[in-house]
Order: C-alpha cells, then sequence, then structure tokens
C-alpha cells in the first residue's frame, strides 16, 4: 500500500517498527511495539477492525470513529504529522487516501512518590513523574479551575519534547506571560531532556549564579504558585517543575510553613535565615578575627584559639579552605554513592577525616567547629540551587577577607548585595517585596504572619488583582 510505504519512507527499519495487514478492512496498521500498548492493539484495535471492515462505510472518520472503542482517534493526510505520531506512542491505520491515527501508548512511568528533595512533615506526599499527562492530572485534580490554562510548545529538532506553560489566565500578570511565550519560542535546540536545560535558556541573565527560576517536584507548590499569578512550565520527561518568577525569599519558603501555626513557620524561617548568614559569614568573619582583629575578641577565647593552632603548619587561610574544600569532596561523593551507603559515608566519612585531620595537627579543631557550623547551615537552605549557590561563594568571600581582614568580607557582601538588587526574573526585580514599595507581601516573607490576616494574592508578582489591592492598600495609608 502506497500510503504504508510513505510512513516507513521516513523511517529507518528497526526490530520493534511493525506493520500488520488487516485482511478484511483492507488497510495496514503500523505502529512501533516498544512504546505501545500491546493489549489495546490487540483487542481495541485489530478485533474491532477485523469485524467492522472499511468496505461498508463511505466516510473514513465515521468509520474510525464507530469502529474503535478508544478515546484518542484522529484522522489526517500528512505523513510528518503521522510519523511524528508514531513516535509519540500512536498506531497508524493506514488506507489509500490518508491516514487515522489512534492512541494506544503504553509506556512504564513510575507512580508518584514522595519528592527525595523536598520531603514534607506535614503536607501531601505525592510529586510529580517523568510524565506530562501524570503531572498535568495531579494538577487538574487539584486546581478545578475553568481559567487553568495550558499552552503547548514542543522543542527539540529530534526529541520533539513536549512543554506546557501553565497559569490562570485572570490572576496571571498578561506582560509575564507574554515574555514568558517569547521566550520559549527563540528556543533552538536539537534535543531538550530535562527542565535544567529549558531553564538555562530562558532566564534573565545567564552570568548569574543564583537561580532565577524556581524548580519543585511538589504539585501542591506548584498550585499554590498558580494562585499568587505565577507560571509554571512543565517538560514531558522531567520530574521538576519551574515556576516563573522567582524572587530570593521564594527560594527560603517550604508547604510546612503554611501547614503549622504562624508561630512555628516564623520560627522555622528565622531558622534559615540564620542558618544563611551563618553558611556564609562563618569562615570568613573566623579569618577575619584571628589574623587582622584579634583585638575584637574576649581575651580567654583568643588565648584559646591560640592554643589550638599551636604547631599547625598552614596559614588559616589555606587551613580554612582546605576542610572546605574536603566537606565539599564528601558531600559530592555522598550523593554518587549508593542510596543505601551515600547517607553513613557522608556522616562517618565527615567526622573520621575531621578526626584524623586534628589529630595529623593539619588543621585545628576550632576551625573543624567552624566549618562543621557552615556546612550545618548550608543543609538547612530548603531549595538545592540556593544552597549550592550559598556554598560556592564562601571560596570567593574567603580569598577577599584573606587579603582584606573584615573590611574584605563587607567589600565581597556588598557586591553580592549590588548584584541582587540588578538582578530581575522576568522583569521582577529578585529582591521583591523590599525591592518595591509592596508592604502588604511584607508580612509573608522573612516572619509568617497569621493566615487570616495574609492577602490571597501578593502583589510582588503583579497579578491583576494583587495590584488593585496594592494601590488601595497604599490609598488607605497614605
Amino acid at each position: 500500500m502506497r500510503s504504508t510505504q510513505l510512513v516507513l519512507k521516513h523511517m529507518r527499519t528497526a526490530y520493534d517498527v511493525v506493520v500488520r495487514p488487516v485482511p478484511t478492512s483492507g488497510v495496514e496498521i503500523v505502529y512501533i511495539s516498544s512504546i505501545v500498548d500491546l493489549t489495546r492493539v490487540e483487542e481495541r484495535l485489530l478485533k474491532p477492525l477485523t469485524m467492522n471492515p472499511l468496505g461498508r462505510w463511505k466516510d473514513v472518520e465515521k468509520w474510525a470513529q464507530s469502529t474503535l472503542q478508544l478515546g484518542e482517534v484522529q484522522v489526517t493526510r500528512d505523513v510528518e504529522t503521522t510519523v511524528t505520531k508514531l513516535f509519540d506512542g500512536h498506531a497508524v491505520i493506514c488506507f489509500p487516501k490518508g491516514y487515522v491515527v489512534v492512541n494506544v501508548q503504553g509506556l512504564q512511568r513510575r507512580t508518584p512518590e514522595e519528592p527525595a528533595a523536598e520531603m514534607s512533615i506535614r503536607g501531601p506526599r505525592d510529586g510529580f513523574t517523568e510524565s506530562l499527562d501524570t503531572n498535568v492530572s495531579q494538577i487538574r485534580s487539584r486546581l478545578r479551575d475553568r481559567k487553568l490554562v495550558l499552552q503547548t510548545f514542543e522543542f527539540g529538532t529530534r526529541t520533539k519534547t513536549k512543554v506546557l506553560l501553565v497559569y490562570l489566565e485572570d490572576l496571571a500578570n498578561p506582560g509575564i506571560v507574554e515574555e514568558a511565550v517569547r521566550r520559549l519560542q527563540r528556543v533552538q535546540v536539537d534535543g531538550l531532556l530535562d527542565s535544567g536545560a529549558l531553564e538555562q535558556w530562558i532566564e534573565d541573565n545567564p552570568w548569574s549564579p543564583y537561580p532565577q527560576l524556581q524548580s519543585t517536584e511538589r504539585p501542591d507548590k506548584t498550585i499554590s504558585a498558580l494562585l499568587e499569578g505565577r507560571l509554571a512550565i512543565l517538560v514531558d520527561g522531567s520530574p521538576f517543575a519551574l515556576l516563573a518568577p522567582a524572587v530570593m525569599v521564594s527560594f527560603f519558603q517550604t508547604s510546612d510553613d503554611y501547614s503549622q501555626r504562624w508561630f512555628s513557620g516564623s520560627a522555622i524561617r528565622f531558622v534559615r535565615i540564620f542558618a544563611l548568614v551563618l553558611s556564609i559569614f562563618s569562615p570568613s568573619l573566623y579569618i577575619a578575627f584571628t589574623m587582622y582583629n584579634p583585638e575584637l575578641l574576649p581575651v580567654n577565647l583568643l588565648l584559646q584559639l591560640a592554643a589550638t593552632r599551636e604547631g599547625i603548619p598552614l596559614p588559616i587561610v589555606f587551613e580554612a579552605a582546605f576542610m572546605e574544600f574536603m566537606v565539599e569532596l564528601v558531600r559530592e561523593a555522598g550523593n554518587r554513592m549508593p542510596q543505601q551507603m551515600g547517607q553513613s559515608f557522608s556522616v562517618v566519612g565527615g567526622l573520621v577525616l575531621g578526626d584524623i585531620a586534628v589529630q595529623a595537627g593539619i588543621v585545628s579543631p576550632m576551625m573543624v567547629v567552624v566549618v562543621g557550623l557552615t556546612a550545618l547551615g548550608a543543609f538547612a537552605i530548603p531549595n538545592y540551587e540556593a544552597a549550592f549557590v550559598t556554598r560556592m561563594i564562601r571560596f570567593p568571600m574567603l580569598m577577599a577577607t584573606s587579603v582584606f581582614g573584615i573590611l574584605g568580607t563587607l567589600g565581597f557582601a556588598l557586591l553580592v548585595f549590588a548584584h541582587l538588587s540588578a538582578l530581575k526574573s522576568f522583569g521582577i526585580p529578585y529582591l521583591t517585596p523590599f525591592a518595591q514599595v509592596a508592604y502588604v507581601d511584607w508580612s509573608d516573607t522573612l516572619l509568617k504572619s497569621p493566615t487570616q490576616w495574609s492577602e490571597l494574592r501578593p502583589a510582588t508578582y503583579g497579578s491583576p488583582r494583587g495590584w488593585m489591592r496594592r494601590r488601595r492598600y497604599q490609598r488607605r495609608r497614605g
């Protein structure tokens, strides 16, 4: 049959490309056996075609709709569209003047389970998977709103990866939606395998070390972002959704904050902010006080520090850099090892290496304490990308401190703050709501106010209703 030959001409011969003739109907079925459900092919495709031949019908589309007991049936004459559907898990019925495309997908996908990177103490325990349909179903089952928009894109000249831009039509800022569509349309790649690669294409400043989109595996967190007027980007084959815009405060908030009482949520957030400051400044301030400004320390503490450093051959700067590098090495080795061994290796390896280094006289006990507190502070940051940047900026800050002392520490911190002040995410300042006069959003930043006092939608992301509430608030205060 000529139509079948046209389809096979656009494909490479492989063991899983099957051509099944149906003599009674005078058609042929083409499918890829490795990505379809063979039971559905046999029971709901081949058997009905045998019992209801095509010769009795004049309209192919009506024949397909009445014969096939399947949800998605499409009639087309375009060979390119037909071949694309084949690789997407569809079967193609080839008749003389066209094709009937039937969805018989049978890919094995893992079931939703609790995200390993975003575990929840009190909250939903399901997470996104690599299946785009499964992820959309988790969103729709929780967000039953007719204003929910799912805009479809396709990236990769070879992978043909489906990407969804998800937002609530009446809450999302139209300007941000247009900007997101514009950035997605300019992506030109051979293959797109993960949302992390797409994130690098559409972020505002590719030279900034700070993440400008927020990634999450949690459906409840994604829906919460949609209700705030933000956008979500889902990539087929990736369990991580991208949330835009992203501001710095959002990286220190978790779903548990809103499942607990305001006092508990505020206390936990305060601990995270303290952990951030501790993780960034502890090694640098320790070096600054011991090398340049020892007069700022109490005499007893200074004598104790001097006693612990007796016999240490390395300068204190190299000692700190060496210990920080060892901590990162142990962390990376634990991440790459099998799950059963990784956690125990990270704990035991860190203790053993620290103890051996102290006994060998390479580092001082106080330096081990400082580096340990620094590592614990980084672990307390809930977002992996934000925690990684926090760990990495310690090294240039150590260099600045070793040269200029505490002035170097403060100068480097000011440079980082200036960079964050100039950074934007889809046009929204990164330090919002502090960078804008959006007082109504300050109640849910460093601390969490009672749920009854919080606004339904923040003004941070430019939601139309949010901006209206913000103007009313300013008039009332002014």
